[in-house]
Protein backbone atom coordinates (compact mmCIF):
# COMPACT_ATOMS: atom_id res chain seq x y z
CA UNK A 1 0.00 0.00 0.00
CA UNK A 2 2.74 2.49 1.04
CA UNK A 3 4.36 1.45 -2.28
CA UNK A 4 1.78 2.38 -4.77
CA UNK A 5 1.03 5.62 -2.93
CA UNK A 6 4.83 6.71 -2.97
CA UNK A 7 4.22 5.80 -7.21
CA UNK A 8 1.38 7.67 -7.35
CA UNK A 9 2.68 10.75 -5.17
CA UNK A 10 6.21 10.44 -7.69
CA UNK A 11 4.20 10.35 -11.08
CA UNK A 12 1.88 13.27 -9.57
CA UNK A 13 4.99 14.75 -9.15
CA UNK A 14 7.04 14.11 -12.47
CA UNK A 15 3.86 15.10 -14.57
CA UNK A 16 3.63 18.36 -12.96
CA UNK A 17 7.26 19.02 -14.39
CA UNK A 18 5.92 18.89 -17.80
CA UNK A 19 3.60 21.01 -17.51
CA UNK A 20 4.38 24.01 -19.98
CA UNK A 21 2.78 27.54 -19.72
CA UNK A 22 0.72 27.04 -22.75
CA UNK A 23 -0.79 23.64 -20.84
CA UNK A 24 -2.43 26.18 -18.85
CA UNK A 25 -3.08 29.18 -20.58
CA UNK A 26 -6.87 28.42 -21.22
CA UNK A 27 -10.03 28.21 -19.45
CA UNK A 28 -9.49 25.38 -16.52
CA UNK A 29 -5.92 24.62 -18.13
CA UNK A 30 -7.09 24.26 -21.33
CA UNK A 31 -4.65 25.69 -24.16
CA UNK A 32 -7.11 28.18 -26.10
CA UNK A 33 -6.25 29.86 -29.59
CA UNK A 34 -5.87 33.58 -29.71
CA UNK A 35 -8.72 34.40 -32.38
CA UNK A 36 -9.39 37.66 -33.91
CA UNK A 37 -12.21 39.10 -36.35
CA UNK A 38 -11.84 42.15 -38.44
CA UNK A 39 -14.12 43.57 -41.27
CA UNK A 40 -12.81 45.07 -44.60
CA UNK A 41 -15.22 46.23 -47.19
CA UNK A 42 -17.71 43.30 -47.26
CA UNK A 43 -15.18 40.33 -46.00
CA UNK A 44 -14.57 39.73 -42.12
CA UNK A 45 -11.54 37.88 -41.92
CA UNK A 46 -11.12 35.86 -38.83
CA UNK A 47 -7.08 34.77 -37.92
CA UNK A 48 -6.71 32.08 -35.23
CA UNK A 49 -3.32 31.46 -33.91
CA UNK A 50 -3.00 27.59 -32.37
CA UNK A 51 -0.27 27.51 -29.36
CA UNK A 52 2.86 25.96 -29.94
CA UNK A 53 3.08 22.32 -30.08
CA UNK A 54 -0.66 22.04 -30.78
CA UNK A 55 -3.41 21.75 -34.12
CA UNK A 56 -6.47 21.65 -34.00
CA UNK A 57 -8.59 20.03 -36.94
CA UNK A 58 -9.64 21.93 -40.47
CA UNK A 59 -12.07 18.53 -41.57
CA UNK A 60 -13.51 15.61 -39.94
CA UNK A 61 -11.03 13.47 -41.00
CA UNK A 62 -11.62 10.15 -43.43
CA UNK A 63 -13.77 9.05 -40.68
CA UNK A 64 -15.65 11.97 -40.21
CA UNK A 65 -14.97 11.66 -36.17
CA UNK A 66 -13.06 14.71 -35.92
CA UNK A 67 -13.91 18.00 -34.12
CA UNK A 68 -13.20 20.73 -36.71
CA UNK A 69 -13.05 24.90 -36.40
CA UNK A 70 -16.45 26.05 -36.88
CA UNK A 71 -18.00 29.41 -36.90
CA UNK A 72 -21.39 29.95 -35.62
CA UNK A 73 -22.92 33.73 -36.92
CA UNK A 74 -26.05 33.51 -34.52
CA UNK A 75 -25.17 36.40 -32.58
CA UNK A 76 -24.09 38.84 -35.21
CA UNK A 77 -27.90 37.80 -37.62
CA UNK A 78 -29.41 38.39 -34.11
CA UNK A 79 -28.31 41.71 -33.57
CA UNK A 80 -29.36 42.80 -37.18
CA UNK A 81 -25.50 42.73 -38.19
CA UNK A 82 -26.23 40.36 -40.74
CA UNK A 83 -29.22 38.93 -41.88
CA UNK A 84 -27.62 35.56 -43.24
CA UNK A 85 -24.27 33.61 -42.70
CA UNK A 86 -21.35 34.59 -44.55
CA UNK A 87 -19.69 32.71 -47.34
CA UNK A 88 -16.41 31.08 -46.33
CA UNK A 89 -14.32 32.08 -49.63
CA UNK A 90 -11.00 31.17 -48.35
CA UNK A 91 -9.44 29.22 -45.60
CA UNK A 92 -5.68 27.81 -44.53
CA UNK A 93 -4.56 24.77 -46.32
CA UNK A 94 -3.27 22.88 -43.52
CA UNK A 95 -0.87 19.74 -43.05
CA UNK A 96 -2.24 16.56 -43.85
CA UNK A 97 -1.52 14.60 -39.87
CA UNK A 98 -0.16 11.30 -40.68
CA UNK A 99 -1.91 9.43 -37.50
CA UNK A 100 -5.53 10.69 -38.47
CA UNK A 101 -5.01 11.88 -42.47
CA UNK A 102 -6.92 14.76 -41.46
CA UNK A 103 -6.14 18.74 -42.14
CA UNK A 104 -4.56 20.50 -39.27
CA UNK A 105 -3.62 23.81 -38.44
CA UNK A 106 -0.74 24.90 -37.11
CA UNK A 107 0.57 28.27 -36.07
CA UNK A 108 -1.80 31.08 -37.37
CA UNK A 109 -4.16 30.69 -40.54
CA UNK A 110 -7.42 33.21 -41.99
CA UNK A 111 -10.12 32.26 -42.73
CA UNK A 112 -12.18 35.12 -45.45
CA UNK A 113 -15.63 35.23 -45.57
CA UNK A 114 -17.82 37.09 -48.07
CA UNK A 115 -20.97 38.69 -47.96
CA UNK A 116 -20.92 40.30 -44.44
CA UNK A 117 -20.91 43.67 -44.49
CA UNK A 118 -21.99 45.89 -42.12
CA UNK A 119 -20.75 43.04 -39.62
CA UNK A 120 -18.13 45.66 -37.70
CA UNK A 121 -18.79 45.42 -34.09
CA UNK A 122 -21.17 42.14 -34.27
CA UNK A 123 -20.18 38.45 -32.60
CA UNK A 124 -19.04 36.14 -33.80
CA UNK A 125 -18.57 32.52 -32.26
CA UNK A 126 -15.39 30.05 -33.08
CA UNK A 127 -15.44 26.29 -32.39
CA UNK A 128 -11.81 24.99 -31.80
CA UNK A 129 -10.83 21.89 -30.50
CA UNK A 130 -6.94 21.95 -29.59
CA UNK A 131 -4.78 18.77 -29.62
CA UNK A 132 -1.35 18.72 -27.49
CA UNK A 133 1.36 17.57 -30.71
CA UNK A 134 3.85 15.86 -27.59
CA UNK A 135 1.63 14.19 -25.78
CA UNK A 136 -1.16 13.51 -28.47
CA UNK A 137 -4.15 14.98 -26.14
CA UNK A 138 -6.95 16.55 -27.52
CA UNK A 139 -8.71 18.76 -24.97
CA UNK A 140 -12.38 19.15 -25.22
CA UNK A 141 -13.80 22.13 -28.04
CA UNK A 142 -14.24 25.50 -26.75
CA UNK A 143 -16.76 27.99 -28.19
CA UNK A 144 -15.20 31.31 -28.29
CA UNK A 145 -16.81 34.45 -29.03
CA UNK A 146 -14.82 37.39 -30.55
CA UNK A 147 -15.82 41.07 -31.29
CA UNK A 148 -15.52 41.62 -35.23
CA UNK A 149 -13.35 45.49 -34.89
Amino acid sequence: MKRTCLILLITALFAGLYCTETEKSGSEGIPEASIRATSLDSAVTVSITIPADHHAYLNKGPHENLIPVDFDWAPAIQAGKLTREPTLDSSPEGEQEESTGALVLRGTGEFVFSDAGGASGADVRVRTQICNEISGMCFRPTWQTVSIQ
